[in-house]
């Protein structure tokens, strides 16, 4: 028998809330607490998750910034022009967004979603690299992958672009063949199951029951053939049940006619929170007073930023930004044309943004922050080499 394996399974939008509603794994993993989670979406709390570091350090929050000397995206402003039922169909970007990818060479996660055309033309990608491979990190920072190569024991990495039912089964016939000591399983079809339904009903209370009979059955396999088994099943932030839509951008929009896009200001409208920069004093003095009498929310102090670790030195991703409150999406917005039935990246000290961490490896080994799991990930590899044997295959490329 190999000597252990430490499975780390990462469950997109596990939120807390909904781990405790559900008792999930309660039996298989009885060490489990609330895991704080940063200001954003996934493309926040993944980088963090993988380097340890603060926003503000790994340099990630967003997709969609302002573009400065480079603007990838001009040569489709002429698209302004088609009808909007065709321009903002769903299929017309998935298919756009993949032919656009592989002219520019993006090797990340990359969806135009319902960002306008004419919008395009001003605004910038932030994930044009794959942030799993070396390299993709835009601060630099290595990931814990990279940590993991540098032990030289054997591990094992699912690739997100795959269906879940693909990646569980890669996992579980690595297991089987005893090959990797390290093994981090990507999982998403929770989020996807929250975001067309809800947190409640019977198609999330199946998609729970499908994830929890696949976490036991790579469990009971690897019992088979490691000695020892330490599991960790944790995500990146929680979901949130929409009951309200705001349409700020179309009053905003109204409000301000006078206003030129891409001169006076620019805004990114995410499905939470709307992005602002601003081209002279006057512009966001008039869109900031605006702004504050909206009942929709609120917008975000600088304090706050700072506390939750994402005041970005250079204001890449806004100047200003307005936020939601939980339950609550911008609808229509850059990211959903419609109506969404759960949502994240709200305010972090909400309930329904904690993310979770569940395991069966003991208390001590619970990460309080999302950051903190990086550190779990690192020790795991420091013991996998400590019991390294001879006969062990070498470690992934």
């Amino acid at each position: 028998m190999t000597d252990s394996l430490d499975l780390f399974v990462f469950a997109d939008a596990l939120g807390w809330r909904i781990v405790e509603e559900n008792g999930v794994l309660v039996d298989l993993l009885p060490h489990r607490a609330p895991c704080e989670t940063v200001f954003g979406y996934s493309s926040t709390c993944d980088p963090t998750i993988l380097t340890g570091a603060a926003p503000r350090d790994h340099g990630h929050f967003s997709f969609f910034v302002k573009a400065d000397a480079e603007r990838p995206f001009r040569s489709l402003a002429p698209l302004r022009l088609l009808p909007h039922r065709v321009a903002g169909h769903h299929r017309v970007r998935h298919h756009l967004s993949k032919l656009l990818a592989r002219r520019l060479g993006y090797t990340g996660y990359f969806m135009l979603y319902s960002v306008p055309f004419a919008a395009l033309a001003h605004l910038d990608y932030t994930e044009k690299r794959d942030i799993y491979q070396p390299g993709g990190i835009i601060g630099g920072q290595p990931t814990i992958f990279e940590r993991w190569s540098a032990a030289g024991i054997p591990w094992h990495r699912s690739d997100w672009r795959r269906p879940d039912a693909e990646n569980i089964a890669e996992a579980a016939a690595t297991i089987d063949r005893g090959e990797a000591r390290l093994l981090y399983l990507f999982t998403s079809s929770l989020d996807a199951t929250m975001h067309a339904h809800g947190t409640r009903g019977p198609e999330v209370e199946a998609a729970l029951r499908r994830f929890e009979t696949d976490v036991r059955d790579l469990y009971h396999r690897a019992r088979r053939r490691y000695r020892d088994v330490r599991v960790h099943v944790f995500s990146d932030h929680g979901m949130a049940d929409t009951e309200r839509a705001s349409d700020l951008m179309p009053r905003f929009a109204k409000a301000h006619r006078e206003l030129g896009y891409g001169t006076d200001y620019l805004a990114v409208w995410d499905s939470t929170m709307a992005r602002f920069w601003f081209g002279s004093e006057g512009a966001r003095q008039q869109v900031t007073s605006w702004l504050d009498a909206q009942p929709d929310g609120r917008i975000v102090a600088e304090g706050e930023l700072r506390a939750w670790g994402c005041d970005f030195p250079d204001r890449r991703y806004g100047e200003l930004f307005y936020l939601l409150p939980a339950g609550t999406i911008l609808a229509p917005s850059f990211m959903n044309l419609g109506f969404v039935r759960g949502m994240h990246g709200y305010d972090p000290a909400h309930p329904d943004s904690a993310a979770a961490h569940l395991t069966n490896a003991g208390p001590d080994e619970l990460a309080p922050r999302l950051a903190d799991l990086y550190g779990i990930m690192a020790a795991a590899a420091d013991r996998a080499a400590a019991t390294r044997t001879a006969a062990e295959p070498a470690p992934a490329a």
